[in-house]
């Protein structure tokens, strides 16, 4: 069967169970792509800071960075979703913290898991001693020495060729 529907149905009682309405972390390792559960994964984030993402997945190489920007692009846009419907109670913001390259998968294609807050900008001042004054949606890079910079999303970010298409079917390009 499909877990995601299993999830869906039984999310209030999954919710209920936790302190703060919600986990920490949610590791979304379902390749090549566990974009069916993001939104889910959102949903079950603590409701009074948020939490971490950790999604996997596999992307030509020289997409890591494009990746990293249009999954946030699309994180945010569930935030932005789920805030419209009450069911946050502050603007979130959504950080990609770090990109780690897992292993080839194919010539020229990583398994790549990106670490993205999604949550209260309080609690990623808090936690990280960085400041989010600069975007609400955005990737850190390595910048001047041992600095990182937080880089915000491009507003006309282009899907990537691992995303799946609009109708939620697996067609990676870089495959064919």
């Amino acid at each position: 069967g499909d877990c995601r529907q299993s999830i869906r149905s039984n999310m209030d009682s999954v919710i209920r169970k936790f302190d703060g309405g919600g986990v920490d972390r949610v590791s979304l390792g379902l390749l090549p792509s566990s974009e069916g559960g993001w939104s889910t994964a959102v949903s079950t984030l603590r409701r009074d800071r948020g939490g971490w993402l950790h999604i996997h997945g596999n992307v030509p190489t020289i997409e890591r960075y494009t990746w990293a920007h249009w999954v946030c692009q699309q994180l945010f846009q569930i935030v932005t979703d789920q805030q419209q419907h009450n069911q946050l109670r502050e603007k979130w913001i959504v950080i990609c913290h770090h990109i780690e390259r897992v292993k080839s998968f194919a010539p020229k294609v990583e398994h790549f898991v990106a670490d993205i807050f999604v949550g209260s900008p309080s609690f990623w001042k808090n936690s990280t001693s960085m400041s989010s004054n600069c975007c609400e949606c955005g990737i850190l890079r390595p910048g001047e020495g041992k600095t990182m910079q937080l880089e915000p999303c491009p507003p006309d970010i282009r899907p990537p060729s691992c995303a799946l298409s609009g109708d939620g079917i697996l067609c990676q390009k870089w495959m064919m």
